[in-house]
């Protein structure tokens, strides 16, 4: 009897994380029960479940025979950090350092906790992401998911909460990343995709602060080598 709550927090984890990342900005219509029920293979009632917590967070409102709506003005419970003045590259610098030392106990814990669904779930993201960049379209709404699947597998919310915020500031000023540089973000990815299987914490920790270092040091260099047709925000590889 206790296996529906637990699904349904992990269908509100990466339906908050969508939300919060623009996959459905304010306004928009979540999809249906039934496409909601084919994307996280989950029954209705753990769909229903997952909706209802949603609304009570106040993240949406649903409108008898229409669905579910994401509100105007989502509220966030997630801490606010200061404006530091710093240059962006001083600034991506810090934000970086913060997902570095967040997200590699994140792994650790991921892979002390995971269950087969978490490692389906990883698995499902890194052919998302793979299929994106073969086709030479934006992987960054897939990379967002690899990193909350983690952190959900993680089993504590407030890992996600944290890396919802640096990604909401992230968001505003990161480039894209040229896509021979995503290929090498995607093995990375598929490293730390199997500590996280085999149960393997320590090198999954090690595992996520190779990327992310890896990952800090290709934004650097495209904030300061940038690239004339490349400057927009959201990437997160």
């Amino acid at each position: 009897m206790s296996a529906p709550p637990r699904r349904a927090h992990s269908v509100v984890l990466e339906l908050k994380n969508a939300i919060e990342q623009g996959e459905y900005p304010p306004g928009s219509k979540l999809p249906s029960e039934q496409q909601l029920v084919r994307r996280f293979a989950v029954s209705r009632t753990v769909i229903r479940e997952a909706i209802a917590d949603l609304r009570a967070s106040q993240l949406v409102v649903t409108q008898q025979g229409k669905g579910a709506f994401v509100c105007d003005k989502p509220i966030s419970d997630v801490l606010q950090l200061a404006t530091t003045g710093a240059t962006p590259d001083l600034e991506l610098t810090y934000l970086m350092e913060l997902r570095i030392a967040i997200e590699s106990e994140t792994a650790y814990l991921a892979a002390q906790k995971r269950s087969q669904r978490d490692v389906d779930q990883l698995q499902k993201h890194l052919r998302e992401m793979q299929h994106a960049i073969d086709a030479q379209a934006p992987s960054t709404g897939m990379d967002a998911r690899f990193h909350f699947a983690i952190a959900a597998a993680a089993k504590n919310p407030h890992f996600v909460a944290l890396l919802t915020y640096v990604y909401q500031r992230l968001n505003h000023k990161d480039p894209l990343i040229p896509a021979t540089r995503k290929q090498q973000a995607l093995k990375e990815h598929e490293h730390l995709c199997h500590a996280i299987e085999r149960g393997d914490p320590d090198a999954a920790r090690s595992a996520m602060r190779l990327h992310l270092s890896g990952t800090k040091a290709r934004l650097l260099n495209a904030i300061q080598q940038p690239y004339a047709s490349n400057t927009t925000k959201g990437a997160t590889d």
